[in-house]
């Protein structure tokens, strides 16, 4: 499996019952094999990976009202689930994220392929992280309004900072 199909999968899983994005994705993951699970779920933890930035941090804290490191795994999921073009749109200007009616955190979505592997007899799928030990960028304390309005204006007018 290539990105682009990785990503049409995505896609299609949005068309399949977007309010719900994990049976989605699990509707149009049932068909395929360990193997493609595999690979899908090795795209998946690259994305993931990737952005493992604080700029998205910063987004996902404005958006939520906060964020601990786990609302920021399950953020990082629930953005994959939003699509190619709004993932990227968001690892490039985080801002971009204003648009988003969705609601981004997802946990369950992140889980999707792993348990279709083990399902389907694959066992555990050994996942391998590409992540960086801290995420990418600089560091700065969310709950500084000033630079809230600096790095994430839109994000910071739209939800008035962080509560």
């Amino acid at each position: 499996m290539n990105r682009d199909q990785f990503w049409a999968l995505i896609g299609s899983s949005r068309e399949n019952d977007s309010s719900q994005p994990e049976e989605g994705l699990r509707k149009v993951l049932s068909s395929l094999g360990t193997d493609e699970l595999a690979s899908f779920q090795q795209h998946f933890d690259e994305l993931f990976d990737a952005a493992y930035r604080w700029d998205l941090w910063g987004a996902a804290y404005l958006i939520g009202g906060g964020c601990s490191d786990d609302g920021f795994t399950d953020f990082r999921y629930g953005l994959i689930s939003l699509g190619r073009a709004t993932y990227e749109a968001a690892v490039a200007n985080p801002d971009s994220l204003v648009t988003v009616e969705d609601e981004i955190p997802n946990e369950s979505f992140g889980y999707v392929a792993t348990s279709l592997y083990e399902e389907k007899g694959g066992g555990d799928l050994d996942r391998k992280s590409t992540a960086p030990p801290d995420p990418i960028g600089d560091d700065w304390d969310f709950d500084d309004q000033e630079e809230n309005q600096r790095r994430l204006p839109k994000l910071h007018e739209k939800f008035g900072g962080a509560a």
